[in-house]
């Protein structure tokens, strides 16, 4: 099964599969509200997520990133497109295609942890109320005494004292409070989670413990993660794959080592030259500036949407837009790029000081 493909049938390690997903939001104006644009968020989106890896999903704000995960566990309802879920040996269920009453149930295996632990977490409420909300709602408690021990339980699995659960949000530091928003997602003991910026807000010391911390619970309870971020010196530590967004559309996607090493799209490796590196003894790399602003998904440029902000861009960039395609990665691995040149261009990444040239013209 290719990222590309246009089936329903699901990848045989898929948990989740994603196709064509397309999210446009109507531009109106007038007290009539006519409608005169849309806003491509998410357009054409193909990728499986496997059962028990690590899928980050990178790239610049306003690529689509938050929407696409959005529409994934259908808080915002996509245009078109499929978004099948595969528990165990079921058979796969389009969420797209559910009321709201069968995604209920749906959702208990798929489960959000947004950015910012200031604002996710109700102030109003106490640790035993914010942690325990789902698991009465969903009835998997009998009693109040048993909602105590399953919350106490999670605060510890989270590697929180179980004696705070009567404290406020307030109480509590951010990185406290984003492993308080971890207890939370894993209350319902999901088979999916989905980890929206989940560190972006944190201190770099704090976001270590946290990422840390997800690798063993990870480990511990056999989960799968969409790990959405735009940092890729932490996409580095904690993916197994990447995929690569931009205005809308996944641009590039592959196993994580072999997409820093040998990038295959110019936006990739532009996003990778900026990534700090923590090594002193590393070879200093040059920074590739971008020129230009994010293409307006209100009104992207013919052709290749990155194609403004290009190097390599020539005329078959500006008129036509490439396909997302294998290009063929090491050892038989797949690397899809969405590039008209992706083969022909010798893209350097992180172990070469990104030095990019096309072939032929050294």
């Amino acid at each position: 099964m290719t990222e590309t493909s246009e089936s329903g049938v699901m990848g045989d390690r898929a948990i989740i599969s994603v196709r064509n997903l397309v999210k446009h939001f109507p531009v109106e104006t007038g007290i009539l509200r006519r409608q005169v644009g849309v806003v491509k968020a998410v357009d054409n989106v193909n990728f499986d997520l496997n059962e028990g890896e690590t899928l980050a999903l990178v790239g610049e704000s306003g690529c689509g990133k938050t929407t696409t995960s959005h529409c994934i566990i259908q808080a915002q309802r996509p245009t078109s497109g499929q978004v099948f879920f595969r528990l165990g040996d079921d058979e796969p269920m389009d969420l797209t295609q559910m009321e709201k009453g069968e995604l209920k149930g749906a959702r208990r295996n798929i489960r959000m942890i947004y950015q910012d632990p200031y604002s996710s977490l109700n102030p109003r409420m106490t640790l035993l109320q914010i942690i325990g909300e789902p698991l009465a709602i969903h009835r998997m408690v009998e009693s109040q005494e048993e909602l105590r021990v399953r919350v106490a339980d999670l605060l510890r699995l989270v590697r929180l004292d179980p004696s705070t659960l009567n404290r406020y949000p307030h109480a509590f530091s951010g990185g406290q409070r984003q492993r308080i928003a971890i207890a939370r997602a894993l209350s319902l003991s999901p088979k999916v989670v989905i980890a929206d910026e989940a560190v972006s807000a944190l201190d770099v010391s704090v976001q270590a413990q946290i990422l840390n911390l997800l690798k063993e619970l990870q480990h511990q309870l056999g989960l799968t993660y969409l790990f959405v971020a735009h940092n890729l010196a932490v996409v580095k530590y904690e993916a197994d794959r990447v995929a690569v967004m931009y205005a809308g559309k996944i641009v590039e996607i592959g196993e994580t080592e072999e997409l820093y090493t040998s990038p295959r799209h110019p936006y990739t490796e532009a996003l990778i030259s900026a990534a700090p590196n923590p090594d002193p003894d590393t070879k200093h790399r040059a920074r590739i500036v971008l020129a230009g602003e994010v293409a307006d998904p209100g009104n992207l440029p013919a052709g290749c949407a990155f194609h403004p902000r290009c190097r390599y861009a020539e005329d078959r960039c500006r008129q036509e837009a490439p396909e997302l395609v294998d290009v063929g990665g090491s050892e038989g691995q797949s690397h899809f790029s969405a590039c008209h040149f992706a083969e022909s261009l010798e893209l350097t990444g992180i172990a070469g000081g990104l030095q990019s040239e096309k072939r032929g013209n050294e």
